[in-house]
């Protein structure tokens, strides 16, 4: 998962997903690791892990067609990928999308 923006980019172009990077605070790692999730230290922030989920266009829509905009922040997405309790220690989301586009909630 330490890859850079632009490999990012050709990586989820070439394989059609959506990689969403969720960055959570590392004073819940007990948490994260309980919940059998696996996880990297950011490269630049040693205070933050990030965990990446890959969907298809169908989860994607499924999770992002039905956020109503005024919920629409980081800790609401991560509580619809992963569970509200990790959403509390949710600082960053970055959507790539296939077409290279980035979405970030922070």
């Amino acid at each position: 998962m330490t890859q850079n923006t632009a490999d990012r980019r050709k990586d989820v172009a070439k394989s059609g997903n959506y990689d969403i990077y969720i960055e959570i605070d590392c004073d819940c790692e007990e948490l994260v690791d309980a919940c059998g999730l696996e996880y990297e230290e950011v490269a630049d922030d040693s205070t933050q892990n990030e965990i990446c989920i890959s969907l298809d266009r169908d989860e994607f829509e499924e999770v992002f067609d039905t956020t109503p905009m005024s919920k629409a922040n980081e800790q609401y997405i991560s509580g619809q990928l992963l569970n509200y309790e990790l959403a509390e220690y949710t600082t960053k989301v970055t959507v790539y999308k296939p077409s290279g586009d980035i979405i970030s909630f922070y």
